[in-house]
């Protein structure tokens, strides 16, 4: 285009959809692209195609979970969303060095030593990946933040140190072994304990059944011990990503704080503060207020002492960096999850970029998290001869052989199904309505104790929602063979009695967050069972809000979640979202029995295929040198 361009919306939508014509068609950027291109455009009519096409680009990465991107490997970070890896292929993308010439140059760019002084550029070139504005700050904010604890930490101004007296007596009872396992080597449950009692923040690594949830046990025990000799109260939370996510937790510490009393490792009058701290979601922590942020921040500070997050792999980038700015002077942040889990559907890759290259341990030097990061590898929670467990391991190291090996075995706990195999299908598909049966049955007569244990004893998890074996098939599949069970005087209306359901979006006025779950009963009426966070309540079905059938879900929204049997349904074509960390993260859901539903070609794919999302916060947290 020549000339001097003139201002103007039609203008600038024109020139957008030029240069952006091809990617449209393809399906790479669709409307949201489109009109912040254009916005752009009308900012700086100048602004070069390639400028707005990497805008349009970099915004489409991160909507499918790219904290920023390589230009060099753009195609791999963008294209093939809509299910053609090769779409990219035959799009015209300019070659790169003139393209990053072009954007250093270019209004719409800034600098990280000008992003601060002009917030309205659109994006940021920082050391050779392009971000978009508001995602550079979040990933700078949270290292900044990491990197300010550990100063504070060294210059003496954090909270007071528990001198090695203090920590032997709050630690010793909790680990009568001593400072080794039984097999002599070090107790990491102990280190990962003592670190966060000792540091302003540290990471809790570990796969399902490493006694990740044990440690987190410990470390309140030991922290309300110093408090209490210090004559101090302690003010602790412990939240997680979801509703499901903070459930799962509070019976898990619950469990452990009740197993650590029983053993005479903890006075039970020092169980029962333990036992008072509720958790809850990290956006109700944070004190969500729906678009316009959340109540605490750097202004408005939590006002506790400890804060513990579990299901860590879950928190997405802009999430980490809310929490870590609304920490108070002095107070404890401890991360735990598994790195190898499926990350946020939001931008980042959080649990892997804290834990680092070299699992933390193995890095020296000033990095913000060096020493800070404990990674528990001996496993706990399945049996010493479960093949659920050596399922898990094997696709975690990438094994497709081993894999298929474990799934042919006919172990007791492990069940391959083929699609195209009828019998053992409809035998799968029996047995999960038979389950949903119960569910109903109890509803109707109103037993909601027994209607919600019923809805988690089998559960689908299906890897995408459309097609013969995603969750709108099981769902539809699950509600037609139970309809009949409901009474014709307690038909109709929507949700229908007896159907399990799982909120879609957080509703504070509510107090219903993403997530939670419950069941449709029939208890004097008809109410809305939920016990994904504290006792027992009733909800009116109209004050649920969003809401989908809980009879199947979707992979990503059921970590944090255990069920007796799961049942991971795999789609019978290729996607991209079929990936190592989806099926991991399906199989290590199981506790401890497992069915995978799939073709030996789609379980191949997968495994083969880790995920790669770019982001930039692992080499700020862990630098090479």
């Amino acid at each position: 285009m020549t000339g001097r361009p003139e201002r103007g919306g039609a203008w600038s939508t024109e020139r957008v959809d030029g240069v952006l014509s091809e990617f449209v068609r393809s399906g790479v950027v669709g409307d949201f692209e489109i009109q912040l291109a254009a916005a752009a455009c009308r900012a700086d009519p100048a602004a070069s195609d390639g400028a707005l096409l990497a805008l349009a680009l970099v915004a489409r990465a991160t909507r499918l979970g790219h904290v920023c991107v390589d230009l060099d490997l753009v195609g791999t970070q963008v294209a093939g969303s809509r299910d053609d890896p090769s779409t990219f292929d035959v799009l015209a993308v300019p070659e790169t060095v003139g393209w990053i010439d072009a954007l250093e140059v270019s209004a719409l760019v800034a600098s990280p030593a000008t992003a601060r002084s002009r917030p309205l550029r659109p994006m940021v070139w920082d050391g050779g990946r392009l971000y978009l504005q508001r995602y550079w700050a979040f990933e700078v904010s949270a290292t900044h933040a990491l990197e300010h604890s550990r100063h504070r930490e060294a210059s003496g101004s954090g909270s007071v140190q528990p001198d090695p007296g203090q920590l032997a007596a709050v630690l010793d009872p909790l680990f009568p072994e001593g400072a080794l396992d039984a097999e002599g080597a070090p107790d990491l449950q102990r280190l990962a304990t003592e670190r966060a009692l000792v540091h302003p923040v540290t990471v809790i690594a570990g796969g399902p059944g490493t006694g990740k949830t044990h440690t987190v046990a410990a470390i309140l025990a030991a922290s309300f011990g110093l408090a209490e000799a210090r004559g101090e109260v302690l003010r602790a939370a412990l939240c997680a990503p979801t509703g499901k996510a903070a459930a799962r937790m509070q019976e898990a510490v619950d469990e452990r704080v009740d197993a650590l009393v029983g053993a005479d490792q903890l006075d039970p009058s020092r169980a029962a503060p333990i036992l008072a701290v509720r958790p809850t979601t990290i956006h109700r922590l944070l004190g969500a207020l729906g678009r316009s942020g959340f109540r605490h921040d750097r202004d408005n500070p939590l006002p506790h002492d400890l804060v513990i997050v579990d299901e860590t792999s879950m928190v997405s980038l802009p999430l980490l960096a809310r929490l870590l700015v609304a920490l108070r002077p002095g107070a404890r942040l401890v991360l735990v999850g598994d790195p190898y889990q499926l990350s946020s559907i939001e931008a980042g890759t959080v649990m892997s970029d804290l834990v680092g290259p070299w699992r933390g341990d193995g890095a020296v030097g000033d990095a913000p998290l060096a020493g800070r990061v404990t990674e528990l590898v001996r496993g706990r929670r399945f049996e010493s001869d479960s093949a659920t467990a050596d399922l898990a391991v094997a696709i975690r190291k990438g094994d497709a052989d081993q894999v298929m090996e474990l799934l042919g075995s006919g172990r007791p706990d492990v069940h391959w199904v083929r699609p195209d195999e009828g019998g053992d299908l409809v035998g799968v598909q029996d047995e999960v309505v038979d389950a949903a049966r119960q569910v109903v049955a109890a509803a109707v007569i109103g037993d909601t104790a027994g209607a919600l244990a019923a809805a988690t004893r089998i559960k689908v998890l299906a890897a995408v929602r459309k097609g013969p074996n995603g969750v709108d098939a099981w769902t539809e599949l699950i509600s037609s063979r139970t309809d009949e069970l409901v009474p014709l005087g307690l038909r109709g209306g929507w949700p229908q009695l007896g159907t399990p359901v799982m909120v879609t979006a957080n509703n504070p006025l509510n107090q219903v967050a993403n997530g939670d779950v419950g069941v449709v009963v029939n208890d004097g009426g008809r109410w809305v069972a939920m016990s994904s966070l504290g006792p027992l309540r009733r909800l009116a079905p109209a004050r649920l809000g969003a809401w989908e059938p809980w009879w199947a879900m979707t992979i990503h929204k059921s970590q944090g979640s255990e069920f007796a049997h799961t049942v991971v349904a795999l789609p019978t074509v290729d996607s991209p979202i079929l990936t190592r960390e989806l099926l991991y993260t399906a199989v290590t859901r199981a506790k401890p029995e497992v069915t995978v539903v799939g073709t030996e070609e789609m379980i191949r794919l997968a495994v083969s295929r880790p995920i790669a999302r770019a982001s930039g916060l692992c080499d700020r947290l862990w630098p090479s040198t």
